[in-house]
């Protein structure tokens, strides 16, 4: 079909929104990723001990779990208040923030209680397989409390990213990554390293800072500028608004909590079956694999809103086009990751020099799979979440759930090292990651031919 000026200037009309964001995500949030490179060495040089570095990334990957358990009211949110917006229905909009808000601090009491009680019950020198002679319980447990603590106030005040993807401003919630990350950077950086105890303490107390503090002023520069009309108040909580956030949510809370237990359970696993110290080997090439695929997958932030939008519009033949083009740039990342491979022992000179490890070649090229699965996963999971289809991803990604961690253990028995429990994260992904693009344009099809529409 030939193009005229009129349609691709009305394409990059239609589209501005998103290529905006896509910009600003590439200098934004690309820029918070080469950060968190440079974390690692800072990390390495503040703790000076890679069994407690291990510990501290195990303890950021178990406590962020609870973020998973708003039962999806934020993702609910974030699905329903772009058709409160498009229709300028500015009241349903304020009542569905206000609820959300209002439902997720009642979460963070009940939560907040039994957490508390659980982590001084547990024994996390086991749990975590570190020696008391190391990082005694008392001070483990303290940590682990502090870093929960932050992790509640996150709780509530992460929801301001919800409203920024459903106005379609992921821009800003990249600078909030960004800023997070830079906070850390200057404290562990200006900390002067003490013994190990008193640097995870302290390095706990800041983490409570450097991820909430972005999230507060952001909160009040959005609810008390442009959208001060829907920031929330207690006088428009309705039960009826919080439960029909919750009928999405809750689909969108099982859809997290499946692929959390194949993708933020590997430190821990890998400190169980292997050793904390592996943890640091499995960071090094993590970091660098999966920061290229997710800076590949910046271009998909703005998608899930836009698809959302897209389909009220009932513009189906766009979101089948969209699709097929982000699936085609998923091979381009494969080879990128490819190459980085052939280069890796000269990248991780570079980075770690004295630090660096000796790199492992095959190592390499599952990492590198891996990023590519993370990819084509991203994919997938924006398009089939913003379009509210789901019926793949629940049966596909529950069963991978189910067999991770079991298939992990087998793998790791055989190839003898953390590498296993990536290979098994890459296993039971492929099956998902294949289906899910069959059955959506299988569906979506149906929807363009029955509607009649080609844009």
């Amino acid at each position: 079909m030939k193009l005229s000026k009129e349609s691709v200037f009305g394409a990059v009309k239609n589209n501005k929104n998103i290529l905006i964001n896509i910009l600003g995500a590439f200098l934004v949030k690309g820029g918070s990723m080469i950060l968190t490179l440079f974390l690692l060495p800072a990390y390495i040089r503040f703790f000076g001990n890679d069994n407690v570095l291990g510990i501290w990334y195990t303890i950021l990957s178990i406590i962020n779990w609870v973020l998973v358990f708003d039962l999806g009211i934020g993702n609910g949110l974030r699905n329903k208040l772009p058709k409160a917006l498009a229709e300028k229905d500015v009241e349903g909009g304020r009542t569905l923030v206000s609820s959300t808000y209002i439902a997720s601090a009642g979460l963070v009491v009940i939560i907040g209680i039994i957490g508390s009680v659980v982590i001084h019950l547990l024994n996390w020198n086991a749990i975590l397989n570190i020696d008391e002679s190391e990082l005694s319980l008392p001070v483990l447990k303290y940590a682990i409390q502090i870093v929960f603590i932050g992790v509640m106030i996150q709780f509530v005040l992460k929801l301001i990213t919800s409203v920024l993807y459903a106005i379609q401003r992921s821009g800003l919630v990249n600078l909030l990554t960004l800023l997070s990350n830079l906070i850390i950077f200057i404290v562990i950086n200006l900390l002067p390293a003490g013994d190990t105890e008193s640097s995870i303490i302290a390095i706990s107390y800041f983490n409570i800072l450097a991820v909430n503090l972005p999230l507060i002023v952001v909160s009040l520069i959005l609810f008390c500028g442009k959208f001060k009309d829907i920031r929330p108040s207690v006088k428009f909580w309705s039960k009826d608004a919080a439960k029909s956030l919750l009928k999405i949510g809750l689909t969108l809370l099982w859809l997290q909590l499946v692929f959390m237990v194949i993708s933020s359970t590997n430190e821990f696993l890998i400190s169980a079956f292997c050793n904390p110290s592996d943890v640091v080997t499995y960071q090094v090439y993590f970091k660098i694999f999966n920061s290229v695929a997710a800076i590949c997958s910046l271009v998909l932030i703005p998608i899930w809103s836009a698809v959302t939008k897209a389909k009220v519009e009932k513009r189906f033949t766009w979101i089948k086009k969209t699709y097929m083009l982000l699936l085609g740039f998923s091979v381009l990342v494969l080879i990128v990751l490819m190459l980085i491979v052939v280069v890796l022992q000269p990248i991780v000179n570079f980075w770690l020099k004295e630090n660096a490890i000796d790199v492992n070649y095959l190592y390499a090229v599952v990492f590198a799979l891996s990023g590519f699965i993370f990819m084509v996963h991203n994919v997938n999971t924006s398009i089939g979440n913003g379009f509210s289809y789901f019926k793949p991803q629940m049966v596909l990604m529950t069963v991978a759930a189910i067999v991770d961690i079991p298939l992990a253990w087998v793998f790791v028995k055989l190839t003898g090292g953390m590498i296993g429990v990536v290979l098994a994260n890459i296993i039971v992904l492929i099956p998902f990651e294949v289906a899910e693009p069959i059955f959506f344009f299988r569906y979506i099809n149906k929807l363009i031919k029955s509607e009649g529409k080609t844009e």
